[in-house]
């Protein structure tokens, strides 16, 4: 198996030493942000979502859906000055404009989770996904916001608007491609979630996932295999009004664990999430979170990017941040959130998420 090592991986773990050792001190939130991390590399394997610590005290049942807007742009590093362009400055040839580009579409993902209570401090469930791709309507209001406020377009400028397009070129011998709009079916998810500490103050869990391949190989909705993974959970009340939100988990892409018909060696995935939580009322929080996920692939691809020298494309970890609302009332709770990476650029360029969780039945 190959794993490559990510400073991410190693911090949350010593988070997770210094946080148990420091506080022996149930929390019983709706956990942090919770949703899918979408991005082509990372989404045809599983991703922890986001699980509240305390979920294996909770007595109810739920039922969860979720939908996700996302416009999505990558291409890969070329000279403008060295192509043929239109009057509008744009690549004038199709072949050349797909050959350029990694990801160009805009989507419209919707998810359902259904929960139970297993034991007296399990909880399991199953998620069910469907992807939506489409080329971008707001491809010219997401390139006049950026220029607008001076921000970089990432050569979305270069490019024709309105496709739907995906080709990952990588050196794992991964294949994700997708040409024109497509409705797929994603992998299904099965989960668990162990409570096994819990004090007035902290909860620490142990999450399990199995991500059954029914979603489409060598396309944006799945990978053909059966997924693995395992984290560790970790809430702590801050006062009255701050929750603390640490996660660590890894995940193994299905192709290490049974072994792969083609040439596909992806990596070990670690997904770290740390989030604080502010309850301004009884009703309502806010909160905020940055997810760490490391590449499932490599490349030889060059990455044009500011700040880090001679990059790689889809080599560098994912780096989002994520800005929410949870509203909650007395069967159901309300989330939204904001998501972006806003360091490595690996991650989601810009997402919306709206959630709804109903519940039945005693909560803990």
């Amino acid at each position: 198996m190959m794993f490559r090592a990510e400073g991410c991986q190693s911090a949350g773990i010593l988070l997770f030493l210094v946080l148990g050792f420091f506080f022996h001190f149930p929390v019983f939130s709706s956990g942090p942000l919770q949703g899918k991390l979408l991005d082509a590399p990372q989404q045809i394997y599983y991703s922890f979502p986001g699980f509240p610590a305390a979920s294996g005290l909770d007595r109810s049942f739920h039922l969860r859906t979720q939908a996700y807007y996302l416009n999505e742009f990558r291409g890969y590093a070329f000279d403008p000055e060295d192509e043929v362009r239109g009057s509008d400055g744009r690549l004038s040839d199709d072949d050349r404009a797909r050959e350029l580009t990694a990801m160009d579409y805009e989507a419209l993902v919707v998810d359902g989770t259904f929960s139970f209570p297993w034991g007296t401090d399990h909880r399991c469930g199953i998620t069910l996904r469907l992807y939506g791709y489409y080329g971008g309507l707001f491809d010219p209001v997401i390139e006049g916001f950026h220029s607008i406020f001076g921000l970089p377009n990432a050569s979305r400028e270069y490019f024709p608007q309105g496709r739907a397009y995906t080709s990952i070129n990588n050196d794992r011998g991964i294949t994700i491609e997708m040409d024109g709009p497509s409705v797929l079916f994603g992998d299904t998810e099965i989960f668990g979630v162990w409570t096994f500490a819990h004090s007035p103050c902290t909860t620490w869990a142990l999450a399990w996932a199995l991500e059954l391949p029914t979603g489409i190989s060598g396309t944006p909705g799945g990978n053909g295999h059966i997924d693995a993974g395992l984290q560790l959970l970790y809430e702590r009340s801050l006062g009255e009004s701050f929750i603390l939100h640490a996660q660590q988990g890894f995940v193994v892409p299905g192709e290490l664990l049974f072994g792969s018909s083609g040439s596909a060696d992806p990596f070990i995935l670690s997904q770290s999430l740390l989030g604080l939580e502010w309850l301004f009322t009884d009703d309502w929080s806010f909160l905020g979170q940055t997810r760490i996920h490391t590449s499932p692939l490599s490349s030889s691809a060059p990455l044009n990017h500011s700040m880090f020298p001679d990059p790689k494309q889809f080599e560098m970890p994912v780096t989002s941040l994520q800005l929410g609302l949870r509203r909650t009332f007395d069967t159901w709770n309300l989330q939204i959130y904001l998501e972006q990476d806003f360091l490595t650029h690996e991650g989601p360029d810009i997402l919306v998420s709206m959630a709804a969780d109903w519940k039945t039945g005693r909560e803990q």
